[in-house]
């Protein structure tokens, strides 16, 4: 493919801004945040708080555009969707008029189905990224990141200009043939964290309380049921689940409560309880955490 002269970051989140700051760094192409929040807003007047535990906070000038500023994109252009999947639609509106036949676009969301979602209201082939790292934003303008972080990529030859794009140092991006193997993995470690984190209002290494592990322990054995169900072996246990959780970041599912927007929980646990039912597999553990995220958010 073309060489990519400009990445468009498409959802002004803690994930968004942080790819959006590495990649303003690295200065191989042009990068603009796409939004319209407050923190947005805060970025696009100030410029983005970037801070990571290695170099401290920095501030850089990282160029932002609002929806309307988006001109007709081609092949030199990749746009990265970066922001909650109960956006997709509302997102696919504003974007899909924008986007050339041969444009590169990558979903970078969590749950399950995101990216045939995202393709569906697109009409188009979208490539998907599983992204491993702690992003966290505090205040309007500013982002903590916790890397350095795992990019896990579906092969094509947009993923591998997406990866030299990117510092290596920062985000190890890997091209994996059974993305649906990633996606799945990802989706276990995420019905965990987010909900419990944001039930408790816990950061993530708090979650590896032994009193946890209960819980932990009926949630995941309901996951691993439904992806086998779904022809998905995941050898993720509860041990492997707390010895990855070393920082102290917060799951975007809690700081959504916080500030009284919609949760993704449908594309979390509650994708798991849909395909549950679908198999005929008990769920009860994944139903409840499900009813109890959406009770607190509603």
């Amino acid at each position: 493919m073309s060489k990519i002269q400009t990445v468009w970051v498409v959802g002004a989140g803690a994930v968004g801004s942080v790819l959006a700051g590495l990649l303003h760094k690295t200065g191989k192409a042009q990068v603009y945040l796409v939004g319209a929040s407050p923190h947005w807003q805060k970025v696009s007047q100030k410029g983005l708080n970037f801070e990571t535990q290695e170099q401290g906070r920095e501030q850089l000038p990282v160029p932002t555009r609002a929806w309307e500023e988006i001109p007709q994109l081609g092949l030199t252009d990749l746009v990265l969707l970066t922001g909650k999947a109960t956006d997709l639609p509302k997102v696919a509106e504003k974007l899909g008029p924008k986007l050339g036949q041969e444009t590169a676009i990558f979903t970078v969301q969590n749950g399950l189905g995101v990216r045939e979602q995202a393709g569906r209201l697109l009409k188009r082939p979208v490539e998907a990224g599983v992204a491993y790292f702690g992003a966290r934003s505090v205040e309007p303008g500013q982002v903590t990141f916790y890397g350095p972080g795992r990019l896990v990529l579906s092969p094509s030859e947009a993923s591998r200009a997406l990866s030299d794009l990117l510092p290596s140092e920062d985000i190890r991006c890997e091209m994996v043939e059974d993305y649906r193997q990633a996606e799945w993995s990802k989706l276990a470690v995420n019905c965990l964290a987010n909900p419990l984190a944001g039930l408790l209002n816990l950061t993530t290494k708090e979650l590896t309380k032994p009193v946890l592990d209960p819980a932990k322990e009926a949630l995941l054995a309901e996951v691993k049921a439904v992806a086998g169900a779904e022809g998905v072996e995941l050898e993720l246990t509860v041990a492997k689940f707390n010895a990855r959780l070393k920082s102290r970041n917060i799951p975007s599912l809690r700081t959504d409560v916080n500030r009284g927007r919609p949760t993704e929980i449908d594309f979390l646990n509650g994708a798991i309880v849909d395909l549950a039912a679908k198999h005929g597999i008990p769920a009860p553990a994944n139903q409840l955490i499900t009813s109890l995220i959406k009770a607190l958010s509603g």
